[in-house]
């Protein structure tokens, strides 16, 4: 099923509708000009994980069009060197980095959707790789995650299989090898899976995202690889993906999900059992990460659309950044205690370095948005990103009503000093 809404996410996500205007100015980080580094064609997964053992993240992208991986090497400061690319199978959708045969280096694993295979490359210790080996997974997959499901003490492989409407478990052997999968059914349409222990019963359990229900399946672990029957939960659709974390510090993971439908966050009972989800305008993939260094797990999805949490597991209204449209990842890439951001693009991975005291101008141009953001609205928007109002001029339009910013000097994606001027040009309607 829907194997052509992958392109959607490949060539880039597309934000829907916008931000409330009376919002709260909110103590959103800042992050430093975006960087762009060559990938393969249409990264639509990308992993950031230590991959050459010098404590520093690395990044692993799927590349989706030319069915390879792409693996950039961190110079330890946060940027990259040049992309190395390692086939893998075809409809590369997703990746995933660990410990597969217990050497201590991370290995990578991809989900193929078009071949039904996942491709594993094992490590050679210093950040290159062997050439990939290929195993049966279920219909479809579009997801992968790793874990030690099966109480071994060795990382296992899950995806999500679209088209077979399953998650399938591929046990691994114990050397990085896998026996062949064993599948358990979902909601159907499983575009994503998530690993974590979601009950508190020491066991590791399963979540999916479901595009074509429009749905999260938790399946709780029995150990040994065996899980109980699902249990579903309305969430976002449209090829959607997730992210466990504790959203609202009750020390249970909670479920965010993310897809056409907007951002779904479903906050645990304590006891592995969901509540209805609170929903926010967004698009595309999600991750989380504590980007405000306040001790709650903020919510970064497609385009690097940050969602700060008020500490409860509500979110504050979004504020934007320059990234590309694609999957996300949050990790500290330059070791100085602050989560930065890495996007997809059709050919790239965009890197935003977390740097206090800058300001990010915001979109408030109506003209080029789909919001229509008052001059008081475009005020609050634009504190968010620590910028202020700087010169406002008035002009005719036939097209924007008034009041309503039509043009804004510098455009959004600028990064200035911290409380920089936006100066705006505001309708004055029709002239008569």
């Amino acid at each position: 099923m829907g194997r052509f809404l992958v392109l959607i996410l490949v060539l880039g996500a597309v934000l829907v509708a916008g931000v409330p205007a009376s919002a709260a100015t909110s103590t959103a980080p800042s992050f430093a000009a975006t960087k762009h580094y060559a990938t393969g064609g249409g990264p639509a997964g990308v992993a950031a994980a230590d991959l050459d053992g010098d404590g520093k993240p690395d990044l692993a992208t799927a590349n989706y069009l030319d069915g390879t991986v792409s693996v950039l090497l961190n110079h330890g400061d946060g940027t990259f060197g040049p992309g190395h690319g390692y086939p893998a199978g075809l409809g590369v959708i997703a990746v995933a980095a660990g410990d597969l045969n217990g050497d201590g280096k991370r290995d990578l694993v991809t989900a193929n959707t078009w071949d039904d295979t996942v491709s594993v490359l094992l490590n050679k210790g210093d950040g290159s790789f062997n050439a990939k080996h290929d195993y049966e997974a279920g219909a479809g997959p579009l997801g992968v995650a790793l874990a030690d499901l099966s109480g071994d003490g060795k990382l296992d492989i899950a995806t999500a299989d679209d088209d077979l409407g399953a998650v399938s478990l591929l046990v691994n052997k114990g050397d990085g090898t896998f026996q062949p999968p064993r599948g358990f059914e979902t909601a159907p349409g499983p575009d994503a899976v998530a690993i974590g222990d979601l009950n508190g019963d020491g066991k590791l359990d399963l979540a999916t995202a479901n595009g074509v229900s429009s749905s999260v399946s938790v399946l709780f672990g029995k150990g040994g690889g065996e899980f109980e029957h699902r249990h579903d939960y309305e969430a976002a659709g449209g090829f959607p993906t997730l992210t466990l974390g504790d959203l609202n510090g009750d020390g249970k993971p909670d479920l965010a999900v993310s897809g056409a439908e907007g951002l779904f966050v479903l906050a645990n009972h304590g006891d592995g059992t969901f509540g209805q989800a609170r929903v926010y305008s967004a698009y595309g993939a999600v991750a989380s990460g504590d980007l405000d260094g306040d001790g709650s797990a903020d919510l970064v999805t497609s385009s690097a659309r940050v969602y700060l949490n008020r500490g409860d597991g509500s979110f504050r209204a979004p504020v934007e950044y320059r990234g590309g449209g694609g999957d996300v990842a949050v990790a500290d890439l330059n070791a100085d205690g602050k989560p930065d951001i890495v996007t997809g693009g059709e050919s790239s991975v965009s890197v935003l370095i977390n740097t206090p005291g800058l300001c990010n101008v915001q979109s408030v141009d109506g003209r080029h948005d789909a919001r229509v953001t008052t001059l008081a609205a475009a005020k609050q928007i634009l504190a968010r990103g620590h910028c202020v109002v700087g010169k406002v001029r008035r002009a005719f339009s036939k097209d924007v009503r008034k009041g309503v910013v039509l043009a804004q000097s510098p455009k959004f994606g600028a990064v200035l000093p911290g409380g920089a001027k936006v100066n705006l040009v505001v309708s004055k309607g029709r002239k008569k």
